[in-house]
């Protein structure tokens, strides 16, 4: 598998698919790994889709998950991207 350094220019689905871990009855086994990439390694290609989008249910966890941290200043993808390309010019 190749992996994608930068997602820059991809976009975050606006739902989650009908069969994202994340949904009600979604593989809670399968929701759980995706959680520990999410968190450790980075956003999450969606499983139905394109190789340019990404996972709505993993985006939502980080996002929740960043702002509990005090990484992000509100839960919302518009905070999240505000955040991200600050983070990306301070490199």
């Amino acid at each position: 598998m190749t992996r994608v350094r930068s997602i820059g220019g991809f976009k975050v689905n606006k739902v989650r698919c009908e069969t994202c871990p994340f949904s009600d009855g979604g593989c809670l086994p399968v929701r759980a790994k995706v959680e520990q990439r999410a968190m450790t390694e980075g956003s999450q290609m969606c499983h139905s889709t394109d190789n340019k989008t990404l996972c709505r249910g993993a985006r939502d966890f980080q996002i929740q998950m960043f702002f509990r941290m005090g990484f992000l200043k509100e839960e919302s993808d518009k905070c999240w991207e505000e955040t991200w390309k600050k983070q990306s010019s301070a490199r």
